[in-house]
């Protein structure tokens, strides 16, 4: 293989779906794969993650190794029976309907989430040192005037700069590649607050339990007017994660985005709660309160030889547990693209196939994650937490989510991508 035909890719960002992307393209030889991350090592910020099915079939579709580094410390709820439970759902208000089953809603894994720095610890391992760059905070891409080294210059802000032939935003929620892009004055360009904010904790098992006995060792959201309380297990069984969330109506003076805050400033939101969501909240050590942002739609992922992924494209709220497992199914599409990729001229069609394939099925994502906490807060205008209603409404309702057939969309960038690259060959000027 000559130099010549060697492709240089730049990941601006090394969270989640920045690594999983490094790790499927790795082993395709004539790809030479750089990972830019503005922090001084790799990091990931918050508690516990979810991946639901479809993510962890994703995973295994990228590398078995990517797999097992999310099995090794992925944790299930404790009690048998809820093995294939994603959430036991109670009314948590105080009152005649407290404690009441609304569902029980089931997945094929449940509930089964990974502490995200143990998690990402793991994927590291599957990285060769010598690609990973730290302290890179991207501040402009430039087309390079020289192509034959690289299509594209990498500015950092420690003043030091890469070219690269490809460049994939992986670099979060607040993209430099987004904006880059875009434009900075997009509509789109920036995340935006959502008006909901959610109180994070994490609780020892062993407190969690003495206090609320099995409700600490397995899934389980109290939903009412307002808000929602949720709790399940992370760290091989050893920690309650804890996330209590209040509804769309809140204003936000940020950045930053997360702020300490005392149990008091969480007690005053969830006046009224029933036993066992009121428990939990007096069980909070040192809780953070963070701002929920999401984008609006991008009318595109790509453009020329630049893309963006993972909450770069499709920032999402947490409510459907979807975030990173949407940034792995890219990593997957896209590593699924570039097994084909020989030449520069190839790259473009890649990208295009990746956005057809990719854009609008990670926006419904966005969409009806806003949606999912209305239900949790029972101000959807429908169901509004009736038991019978909230049961129909969850009938099935998760399965375009967790039951996507990835092979399928495999097939189905590979053929649009076929279909991209005649359409540049037969365009007089190689467009698309």
């Amino acid at each position: 293989m000559t130099s010549s035909s060697r492709i240089s890719i730049a990941i601006v960002g090394g969270g989640i779906g920045g690594l999983c992307l490094a790790i499927g393209l790795l082993p395709k030889e004539n790809l030479d794969v750089s990972i830019y991350e503005t922090a001084p090592k790799f990091t990931e910020v918050g508690a516990g993650v979810s991946l639901a099915p479809n993510s962890q079939r994703a995973l295994a579709l990228i590398s078995p190794a990517a797999e097992q580094a999310f099995l090794r410390h992925a944790t299930a709820s404790l009690s048998p029976e809820f093995q294939n439970i994603w959430f036991d759902f109670r009314n948590g208000k105080s009152g005649e309907k407290y404690g009441e089953v609304l569902s029980k809603v089931e997945n094929e894994t449940g509930q089964r989430s990974v502490h995200r720095a143990k998690f990402l610890d793991e994927l590291v391992k599957l990285i060769p040192e010598k690609i990973a760059h730290f302290g890179k905070r991207l501040v402009h891409i430039n087309k390079h005037p020289v192509s034959a080294f690289g299509l594209y210059e990498l500015v950092f802000a420690d003043g030091t700069t890469a070219t690269a032939d490809c460049i994939i935003g992986a670099d979060g929620v607040h993209s430099s590649v987004r904006k880059h892009l875009l434009g900075e004055t997009h509509p789109a360009a920036t995340a935006v607050f959502t008006g909901t904010i959610v109180y994070r904790s994490l609780v020892p098992m062993d407190v969690a339990r003495g206090a609320i006995g099995e409700f600490a060792e397995n899934s389980y959201m109290w939903c009412g007017e307002g808000g929602a309380v949720l709790t399940y297990p992370i760290d091989d069984g050893e920690t309650m994660n804890v996330v209590a969330t209040r509804d769309g109506k809140r204003s936000w003076d940020g950045p930053p985005y997360t702020k300490s805050v005392n149990k008091e400033t969480v007690r005053k939101d969830f006046v009224g709660w029933g036993e066992i969501p009121g428990k939990v909240i007096e069980l909070l050590q040192k809780p953070t309160m963070w701002a929920i942002l999401d984008h609006f739609p991008a009318p595109y992922y790509y453009a020329g030889n630049i893309a963006m992924m993972g909450d770069a494209a499709h920032a999402t709220s947490p409510f459907q547990g979807a975030g990173a497992g949407q940034a792995i199914e890219d990593a997957l599409v896209l590593s699924t693209l570039f097994q084909q990729v020989t030449t520069q001229g190839q790259i473009k069609p890649a990208l295009a196939a990746y956005d057809r394939v990719r854009r609008l099925r990670t926006q419904k994502v966005v969409a009806t994650s806003r949606d999912t906490l209305n239900l949790f807060c029972f101000n959807d205008g429908y169901v509004n937490g009736d038991e019978q209603r909230w049961k129909e409404t969850w009938e099935g309702r998760m399965d375009w989510l967790w039951g996507i057939d990835l092979l399928k969309q495999n097939e189905e960038a590979l053929n649009a991508y076929a279909n991209f690259i005649e359409k540049q060959s037969s365009s007089p000027k190689g467009m698309l």
